[in-house]
């Protein structure tokens, strides 16, 4: 008989294709006992939404309703809803009927009771809720339908319940509030003090500095919303949004500001078409800012909107303003003030520019958008100015050709005038149109930088009574981007007349004590029936009187800084002009 030598078979099969067979059946058997027992199932096995799967159906629209009612929700599928703001799946309620909707004002828990600050304070008298509906139809093959989402509100004021407009955020609530990835909150990097460790952080640092969830940027900072909009209580703007906080140390403040970006926000065609701004020409958005008052979030909560406003008939870009009444999941979450987003965006609307030939800088030529060449562009300027004597001529018209004076000196005037203290070492921004070979028609184009007014919360004697003797004249000339131009510019003859002969004209005009009254009084009275609740809500405004109490000292600092201002703007002519 002969021996059988090894020949790398079995049973006839290669040894390789063998053992792939083995290893094949061993995941299989594996694959099958996971789907018998359970283990490895997905949380949610709901696909992604499928345009294709018809949305559930309510017989009621979001609104404001002055007695509780019911809600019928129906679809060819099952139909799965949540009443929290999180997202529906499987696992959430299986609509069977009805759904009864009622005022929930005496609700003493929520959202609204979970610190967003180190200076947070409960909420006075409880807080007024709506009720917020997710929805979805799911097929028999776990394919999911786009959300039904509705915000419903009972009071017996119904529609008159609010006196400007309201708009809902509807987001999932571990976004926002979440320990480890809500945005809203301190959460987990206010409290892992192994963070401040490996990042060489003080323990003892202030409480507008201090780590915290909310304190996170950029795009891995923001969350998916669905946002509403109500004009008199009937719902005329519904989109759906990315959400991120907005601001610097006002981050700190219970109440944040937000960034509301519309989804593909960087498309020419994307954006909302709608009359967010009453009167105002722009019809456009691409983004849009709730914001909480800034700095003055404690005080006013106009007062940048106020020397913003004062000076819409300037040169300079401002943001538009509208204040309005905010809602978190069906929460009351108070006045906020609804304003334009000073970006690339902004200008093309505004302007009706193309953002690819746009150029934004900060500071002392910070890129902020647009091309490092342009950075370049404007530090060579600087380099220009500071080594060469604007009192020629020629170089005073080079400078001339680089920048827009009159946007310039409105600049200056502005934040000089209204005793801006966080400025002119924060808060500068400019841009450019970079016009094709350096010449086109439209003024706007010449390819000069233009300035923006932005963040002006400091001003208006928001730092106490004493503001209003600040001279700003002297600093203006002397720090950053600001400074080197100013100080070179004032000793050109022709621009300090034209800056003189331009102030003299907003003291007598933009300026006059009787108009900027008229105008504290407009801002007063739209946000007067709102401030009670507001104040109640978030308690960094005294009281009611106190409010009332700071409102006054802006028209106190209207009537004094008039004449102040003119003897400064003498004597810095003067000392120019030696």
């Amino acid at each position: 008989m002969k021996s059988i030598k090894s020949t790398g078979r079995a049973m006839g099969i290669p040894l390789r294709l063998f053992v792939l067979m083995v290893f094949l059946l061993a995941v299989s058997a594996f694959i099958l006992s996971l789907k018998f027992s359970g283990a490895g199932q997905t949380e949610n096995p709901i696909l992604k939404p499928d345009p294709g799967l018809k949305v559930p159906e309510c017989d009621k629209e979001s609104g404001f309703y002055p007695q509780a009612f019911t809600i019928k929700l129906s679809s060819s599928s099952k139909i799965y809803y949540t009443l929290d703001g999180s997202e529906p799946s499987l696992k959430s309620n299986l609509y069977t009927g009805h759904l009864f909707i009622e005022e929930r004002t005496d609700n003493s828990s929520g959202l609204s009771f979970i610190p967003t600050s180190t200076r947070w304070k409960p909420p006075l008298n409880g807080v007024f809720k709506g009720t917020v509906l997710r929805a979805i139809s799911v097929d028999e093959n776990n394919r999911k339908s786009i959300e039904l989402v509705r915000n419903f509100f009972v009071h017996p004021r119904s529609v008159n319940r609010y006196s400007i407009p309201v708009i809902t955020i509807t987001v999932d609530p571990d976004d926002f509030f979440g320990y480890s990835k809500g945005i809203y909150v301190m959460g987990k990097k206010y409290e892992d003090k192994d963070f401040y460790l490996r990042k060489h952080l003080s323990l003892n640092m202030p409480w507008w500095d201090y780590p915290a969830n909310y304190r996170a940027r950029g795009i891995q900072s923001e969350r998916n919303a669905h946002v509403e909009l109500f004009e008199n209580g009937v719902q005329t703007l519904t989109i759906n949004t990315r959400i991120r906080i907005n601001g610097n140390a006002t981050r700190g403040f219970s109440q944040k500001s937000l960034r509301v970006l519309i989804d593909n926000a960087g498309e020419d065609s994307a954006g909302i078409h709608y009359e967010l701004f009453p009167g105002y020409r722009v019809h456009k958005f691409n983004s849009f800012i709730l914001r909480n008052g800034g700095n003055d979030w404690d005080k006013t909560m106009f007062r940048d909107a106020l020397i913003q406003s004062v000076m819409k008939h300037s040169d300079l870009d401002i943001q538009q303003y509208r204040p309005t009444v905010v809602f978190i999941n069906g929460e009351y979450w108070g006045v906020h003030n609804l304003r334009e987003k000073l970006d690339e965006h902004y200008l093309s609307n505004k302007h009706d520019l193309n953002t690819d030939s746009l150029s934004i800088l900060e500071f002392d030529g910070v890129l902020a958008y647009g091309q490092k060449k342009d950075s370049k562009s404007f530090k060579d300027l600087l380099a220009f100015v500071r080594t060469h004597d604007l009192g020629n001529s020629a170089n005073y018209n080079y400078v001339t050709r680089q920048i827009d004076t009159g946007s310039f000196m409105d600049f200056i005037i502005a934040n000089v005038y209204f005793c801006n203290s966080d400025w002119p070492n924060n808060n500068v921004r400019f841009w450019r149109y970079r016009a094709i070979g350096g010449n086109d028609s439209l003024f706007i184009k010449d390819g000069r930088w233009r300035w923006m007014l932005y963040d002006t919360d400091w001003g208006f004697g928001y730092t106490g009574k004493e503001a209003v003797k600040m001279d700003l004249l002297e600093r203006a000339s002397k720090i950053g981007s600001i400074g080197v131009l100013f100080s070179s510019l004032i000793r050109n003859d022709s621009f300090r007349s034209a800056f003189k002969q331009r102030f003299l004209f907003h003291l007598d005009h933009t300026f006059n004590v009787a108009h900027i009254n008229k105008q504290i009084d407009g801002f007063a009275n739209v946000l007067d029936p709102e401030m009670t609740e507001h104040i109640n809500r978030w308690r960094s405004i005294g009281s009611y009187e106190q409010w009332k109490d700071y409102v006054l000292e802006l028209r106190e600092f209207a009537k004094l800084r008039n004449e102040i201002q003119r003897q400064q703007l003498n004597q810095f002519i003067k000392k120019a002009e030696q």
